[in-house]
């Protein structure tokens, strides 16, 4: 170590430490200005060395970026090329399932072509006279039924035989002219109940309810109006629904006889009973019977002098005949369709009904029809 120089004599010719202010100092300054240097230049290499450690850390991110990345797109190379491979092997999965499919649709297409080809040769032979048999005992069945039904009727004729009967000059109740009988009993003229007696009008439409409800019965066809027979109580009403056959209420419920006990006359006192009464009037079936009503005077019925009671219960008997009527009159329409003949124009709807039954009461006339019917299927059977 080179001795420094130092302007103490005694400090420098003695060779040993600093011992006076002077040399301590100065040479404290020295050391200060070495430590100086000495920090500046370890900062300088420090500030160095961090720019180096700064880059060295770039440059290590940067490699490992690009090594995660180069390990993705490995990875995805190899996802690509395993997802080309399934997929060629899905190609070629669809491609022998496509073919497999249409061997089994040629062979589908052959089975069905030699189906049909055996169908229509089954048709060809044998369904015909299958079809043929089956018709001829429809027909057979049909034929007895109709000559059963054609017995039935015959019967129920014989029970309320009709006719046209007609009154020359004047009887002792003042009917005369043309009139339609039933059992004996003469039905209304037109919708005028007075135009026969009382007794016999309510005789008359009872036995026609029953004709009526005994045909609808036995030839199952439908029936315009529902009606209850009660001998000469009976009545007649528009059922509520199809599926209810009662009258949704008893206004609509309208009766078919005169009462016994008051008549529709002018006066008050002989008005009919509450259109509420069960039995529209009749206390019971022993009740004094009272002399019968002059068909002259009441064949019209004068509006202007009777009673509300007697007006209203005239109206509605008028209203149960013109019910009954039709019934009567839809019932003989759909018949004579039926039989694919015409209603007859100039009859009356009970004359017509009579003509009806009448023809209906021949198996031989009603199997001739059906004959005609059953003609365009019978070239089924020929050979």
């Amino acid at each position: 170590m080179n001795k420094k120089a130092s302007n103490c004599a005694i400090c420098e010719n003695s060779n040993r430490a600093s011992i006076c202010a002077a040399c301590v100092n100065y040479r404290l300054s020295e050391c200060n200005t070495l430590l100086k240097s000495l920090k500046s230049r370890r900062d300088a290499l420090y500030m160095r060395l961090s720019e180096v450690l700064v880059a060295k850390g770039k440059a290590d991110d940067q490699l490992n970026w690009r090594v995660l990345q180069n390990e993705k797109l490995t990875n995805l190379r190899e996802k690509l090329r395993r997802s080309k491979e399934q997929l060629s092997q899905g190609k070629l999965k669809i491609e022998k399932s496509s073919y497999d499919l249409k061997v089994r649709y040629a062979i589908l297409d052959s089975a069905r072509s030699m189906m049909e080809k055996n169908r229509a040769e089954q048709l060809e032979k044998f369904y015909p006279n299958i079809i043929c048999t089956q018709s001829l005992g429809h027909m057979a069945i049909v034929s007895e039924l109709l000559h059963k039904q054609s017995v039935v009727i015959k019967q129920i004729c014989k029970l309320f035989p009709q006719r046209r009967v007609n009154i020359d000059g004047e009887r002792r109740d003042g009917s005369s002219g043309q009139y339609d009988q039933i059992c004996g009993a003469r039905l209304p003229k037109g919708l005028d109940p007075h135009s026969v007696p009382s007794e016999e009008l309510a005789a008359s439409l009872g036995y026609m309810v029953q004709l009526l409800n005994l045909v609808v019965l036995n030839l199952a066809v439908p029936v315009l109006h529902n009606s209850g027979f009660a001998g000469s109580c009976s009545r007649i009403w528009q059922r509520d629904s199809y599926w209810d056959a009662r009258p949704s209420s008893r206004s609509n419920e309208y009766p078919l006889f005169i009462p016994r006990q008051n008549y529709c006359s002018t006066s008050g006192e002989n008005s009919w009973t509450d259109r509420s009464s069960s039995n529209f009037g009749v206390a019971s079936m022993e009740s004094e019977r009272r002399p019968q009503l002059d068909s002259s005077r009441s064949a019209s019925f004068n509006y202007t002098s009777a009673s509300t009671h007697s007006v209203e219960t005239h109206k509605d008997l008028q209203k149960g005949i013109s019910l009954l009527k039709k019934s009567v009159a839809c019932l003989t329409a759909y018949c004579y369709n039926s039989l694919c003949l015409d209603v007859p124009a100039e009859a009356s709807t009970f004359e017509a009904f009579a003509k009806l039954l009448a023809t209906l009461s021949l198996s031989k006339e009603v199997r001739s029809v059906f004959s005609l019917k059953m003609a365009c299927s019978r070239y089924i059977c020929q050979p």
